[in-house]
């Protein structure tokens, strides 16, 4: 079955989505609206700071792996028509709202959104990307305490899914064409394990680390890693981004990604 047959049987397959169980948000100060479920994980600031640690500048295809309702690659698809998105995730009822958000905001045309496990996934093609980009779990297996939420469960634990982080990331490269970049967001306390992971095998090189700090002086909770399929260069740590002003509020530079989709200097 090609690729555009397969799209087409999907379409015909996506459910109803029951209304009472989804609640309407936003992103980037609106221009991204959202469909959500109620109960359970929430797109958040890593997903628009993930979103636009990618700039390309040519037609592009890009995986977003474990899409959930297609926030991250719906920002980025939203902002540069060179895209063609696709997402994997392994709840269909997510994927179902994925393909919602991508009609809300009339990106039907460029959006495909799989159900499947990233363990055993023969769907979507191999060395067929120009970028991924993942959000993978930031809990390790069997070192916290499970939620009894099952979206919650899935999307913040290794253990729920059975996907460790360098299944994500060998996953990863087998959809890569060679040179192509990975780009995905972690907590900077697991910054080891995601080095570890992309270069152990020499899968990928040419990381660029990007660490966030809530705010000046405090240690960074966040990592944007940035690397390329089979390209080797030295590891570059930027010197990244705060985030909140004291009080509270965004700073400049967090605002201008937040809200207007700007680019981060990851390059």
């Amino acid at each position: 079955m090609n690729m555009n047959t397969l799209m087409k049987k999907m379409k015909k397959q996506i459910q109803q989505i029951d209304k009472s169980e989804v609640i309407e948000t936003s992103l980037l100060r609106g221009k991204l609206a959202l469909l959500q479920p109620k109960v359970g994980f929430h797109a958040s600031v890593d997903t628009v700071f993930l979103s636009f640690s990618m700039q390309l500048d040519k037609k592009s295809n890009v995986l977003d792996v474990g899409c959930g309702v297609g926030s991250a690659g719906l920002c980025l698809t939203l902002k540069n028509k060179n895209i063609q998105l696709f997402g994997l995730d392994i709840q269909q009822d997510l994927v179902d709202l994925a393909h919602q958000n991508a009609r809300l905001n009339g990106l039907e045309d460029r959006c495909q959104f799989f159900c499947g496990s990233l363990l055993s996934e023969g769907v979507i093609p191999d060395n067929h990307f120009n970028a991924v980009l993942m959000n993978p779990p930031y809990q390790e297996a069997g070192r916290h305490t499970s939620s009894p939420e099952k979206i919650k469960a899935m999307s913040h634990g290794e253990e729920a899914s059975g996907a460790r982080l360098e299944d994500w990331v060998k996953y990863a490269h087998r959809k890569l064409k060679n040179g192509g970049y990975l780009s995905l967001i972690h907590r900077a306390d697991r910054l080891d394990d995601v080095v570890v992971a992309l270069e152990k095998r020499r899968w990928f090189g040419s990381l660029v680390v990007y660490p966030l700090f809530s705010y000046a002086g405090e240690n960074a909770k966040r990592v944007i890693v940035r690397a390329r399929k089979e390209r080797y260069a030295p590891l570059v740590l930027k010197s990244g981004m705060v985030i909140h002003e004291k009080g509270g509020k965004y700073t400049e530079a967090a605002r201008a990604v937040l809200e207007d989709g700007a680019a981060l200097e990851v390059d």
